[in-house]
Parts: C-alpha cells; structure tokens; sequence
C-alpha cells in the first residue's frame, strides 16, 4: 500500500526535506532577511522587510493567494493629532461677487477720504480766521504760507493772556452771535489752560467761540474783520 506524503515525511528525514523543501527555502529566506535587518539594526515594528536592494518582501503562505502573516509585516503608525490653527473666515465672502467686494470697498474709501478732506479743508479755514484775527491784533501782516503753528499758537496764548479780564461785550454783539450766553466773561487760569490743550489739539472752533468771543477785545477785532460766526462743534461741560 502507497504511503501518503504526510506518511512520507514521518517515516523518512530525506523524504520530509524533499516534501517540505519549499518550507524549508522560505524560513530560510525569510530568516536570512531578519538577520541582516538586525545586524544593522534597521528591524523594528516601523520597518517592513525589505531585501539587499531595498524593496519591500512579502511572501505567500502555504495556501494559494494567501500572505503570511508574521510580525514583520505590522507597522506600528505613529498617532498624530492635528489642529487647524488658522484664522477661519465668518463673513462667507466667497459667496459674494468679487466685484461687488470690491465695489462696496471702494465706496468706503472714498467716502472715508471725502470725510477726512472735509474736516482738512474746515480747519483751514478757521486756521486763516485766526491769522487774520492775530495780524489785526498785533499789526502783522501773515498769511496761511509764511506764519508757523507754532508762532500762531504762541500769538492766540499771548492774546488770552493780555485779555484776561471780563468786560462788556463789543457793540453789536448781542446781535451777532448764535449763543445767547456767550459774553465776555473773561479768560479764567482754568479758561487759560483749556485753551492751550483746545490748540494743542487743533480744535479751532473751540478756540474761537469757548475763548477768543469771552473778550471785549475778541468780540470787537472779530466784528470789525467782518467774519462769520464760528459755533463749537462738540460743545460740553468746558465750552
């Protein structure tokens, strides 16, 4: 009776190297490649098999079409965790026609710099009613070009201090002026002081109607020059 080859390699050592040769071929293979993997110290679970050329080995099992499954073939991945850091855009622009963006910028700016220039040219002019105000006084001749901030400055302060006292206001004042409470009251040293600050700020209408009309000589220079009436436009508690 014929033996059955798992008999076969029971019974006879040279027969079980013949049967399982192809077993024995790919252990030794596969032991050959863990050796020198760890001869460079190059095996770990992050480094699948690979052969002298450096390609990546994987071998079949017994069973037709099926990989073996050994240790060396897990890959451990390293856990990342990832944050998104930038700034995330919630006015959903993307949706909105570009030209239309860009139309509703440019509105923006240019009413933003009409804005600006207006606020420009106003204390512009306030600025010449002053040099005139001070070239009356002083019998000056300056103009918007050739006077510094600075000397206009030190003339107006020069003015409120040579004008300090209270008086009666000028002839035609009552008529003249759009705030029944404004009169020549004087310039206190508080007065004096707040002046310097509405200078240093360039708020012009302040300095015009809360100082220059609170003097006799003030409300009489401004009448004779014939200028408009200047009203404080942000008036409060120091007006």
């Amino acid at each position: 009776m014929p033996y059955l080859p798992s008999d076969a390699e029971k019974k006879s050592e040279l027969y079980n190297k013949i049967i399982n040769a192809d077993k024995f071929e790919l252990s030794s293979k596969i032991e050959n490649l863990k050796n020198q993997q760890n001869i460079s110290g190059s095996i770990d679970a992050n480094t699948p098999l690979r052969d002298d050329n450096g390609i990546l080995v994987s071998f079949e099992s017994e069973e037709a079409g099926v990989a073996l499954e050994e240790s060396f073939q897990d890959i451990r991945l390293q856990n990342v965790q990832r944050f998104y850091t930038k700034k995330v855009e919630n006015e959903f622009t993307f949706f909105i026609p570009k030209s239309q963006t860009e139309e509703t910028t440019d509105v923006e700016v240019n009413e933003t710099e009409e804005v600006e220039d207006e606020v420009i040219d106003a204390k512009m002019i306030l600025r010449g009613y002053l040099i005139q105000f001070i070239d009356e006084y002083y019998s000056e001749e300056f103009d918007l070009v050739n006077i510094s901030t600075k000397l206009l400055h030190a003339r107006l302060i020069q003015f409120f201090v040579e004008n300090r006292k209270k008086g009666k206001n000028a002839k035609g004042w009552e008529v003249f002026r759009k705030n029944s409470k404004r009169k020549a009251a004087g310039i206190s040293l508080k007065r004096l002081k707040k002046a310097r600050k509405d200078l240093k700020n360039f708020t012009y209408d302040e300095v015009i109607e809360n100082h220059i009309y609170r003097t006799p000589k003030g409300q009489e220079i401004w009448l004779k020059l014939g200028l408009p009436y200047v009203e404080d436009q942000s008036p409060g508690k120091d007006s």
